[in-house]
């Protein structure tokens, strides 16, 4: 694995670039935001003496500058999207093209629009954008986006979890509360389209990355299939495998295989996860999951859809060349998303996920690992066969 970055060179590669936000708590663990990207947490470093970068930050995509029509990948550990990407309600398509990668575009609002930074605290940045998008079967959103990132301490992070972290791990914890607004006159409502907030956190790969999914257990015929996993084609159990006694399903995070899977609402979890052991990095990503989802989450497979309302909650990704050889940089995303959002004019809703990276030592992240997931890194670091030569 190459050497990661410092928080601060990473700090000061953006600053070339962008104005960065930076929060620092009492214990030392900090966050860089940018509202020339739309307020996304670029990365964060731990408290302690750990000087490391978590964000994955593509520094290639940044120099490049923000001129690229269907994405910019610069990176970020907490960015905010809007779905679908896929189907006849995508957002990411325009009306009457084929769904072709040479079609597929991101919405400027969400890839190379800025943010106004509206408020800033001692522990929160506030950022606020209006747009209008338009999907591709031709109905246009008028919305309002704030987002309001809040950086957390050790003691909130260990009341959340309900236990006391030992005085060897360094923790950083940041909240992200991505509320959207239906600014328009028009209701949003199934006919003509639904949308939803999509949060990806980006995490630096590694050989030995493994990302842990929790489902809930249950027969098929009463919850569905417990994960899709063949979005680019079948994985192999180097890359992915299904613990029914642990009721989680891992993936490889390594950066190298264009890999994905999804988890749809009545199987969906919180918290999901991530396991690097080559930083002793343990990763988790909550969010608000509701009990209910009376309208669905929106479907983001890119074809034209009998149920564009029976999507995934959770999603995790790993990178890797595409068809046509090129990949995006090499990382893994861990995702959350919003149900799809029948917003009355004046009507809001805010997903709200929180990302929180731990290090410290192997006796004492594999019990934090153990009490939040069920198991044991060792159970963890086994779950995947080794990697076929």
């Amino acid at each position: 694995m190459a050497e990661l970055a410092t928080f601060n060179d990473e700090v000061d590669f953006l600053k070339k670039h962008f104005e960065v936000d930076v929060l620092e708590n009492a214990e030392g663990a900090k966050i860089a935001c940018v509202a020339a990207l739309q307020g996304r947490t670029m990365t964060s470093n731990s408290s302690g003496s750990s000087q490391r970068s978590n964000g994955f930050i593509s520094r290639k995509a940044v120099e490049r500058g923000l001129v690229d029509p269907q994405l910019n990948m610069v990176g970020g550990e907490d960015r905010i999207w809007i779905s679908p990407e896929g189907g006849q309600f995508s957002v990411f398509f325009d009306p009457d093209v084929e769904m072709s990668f040479a079609n597929w575009r991101t919405p400027p609002c969400i890839d190379t629009e800025s943010f106004e930074l509206i408020d800033r605290t001692d522990r929160s940045l506030t950022y606020h954008k209006r747009a209008s998008v338009t999907n591709m079967s031709g109905f246009t959103f008028d919305l309002e986006l704030e987002r309001r990132v809040e950086l957390k301490n050790r003691s909130a992070v260990e009341q959340n979890f309900a236990l006391v972290l030992p005085s060897d791990v360094e923790v950083v914890s940041h909240e992200s509360f991505n509320k959207i607004t239906n600014v328009g006159s028009t209701p949003w409502v199934a006919e003509t389209g639904l949308i939803g907030l999509w949060s990806i956190c980006l995490n630096p790969p590694a050989d030995d990355a493994v990302m842990m999914i929790p489902f809930q257990p249950g027969s098929e015929a009463e919850l569905g299939k417990i994960v899709t996993a063949d979005y680019f084609g079948k994985l192999e159990d180097d890359r992915l495998a299904v613990s029914e006694e642990l009721n989680l399903v891992f993936m490889r995070g390594d950066g190298n295989f264009r890999s994905k899977l999804g988890i749809s609402f009545p199987r969906a979890c919180s918290p999901i996860g991530g396991w690097n052991p080559s930083s002793q990095t343990l990763t988790i990503v909550e969010f608000n999951l509701p009990k209910t989802a009376p309208d669905g989450y929106t479907n983001n497979l890119w074809e034209y859809q009998d149920e564009p309302f029976a999507g995934d909650v959770v999603n995790a990704y790993n990178d890797g060349p595409n068809d046509s050889g090129e990949g995006m940089g090499g990382f893994f995303e861990l995702e959350t998303v919003s149900p799809a959002l029948a917003l009355k004019p004046g009507e809001s809703f805010t997903h709200t996920p929180c990302t929180t990276h731990l290090t410290g030592s192997r006796e004492s992240l594999n019990d934090i690992a153990t009490t939040i997931f069920g198991a044991t890194l060792a159970q963890i670091e086994s779950a995947l066969s080794p990697l076929k030569k």
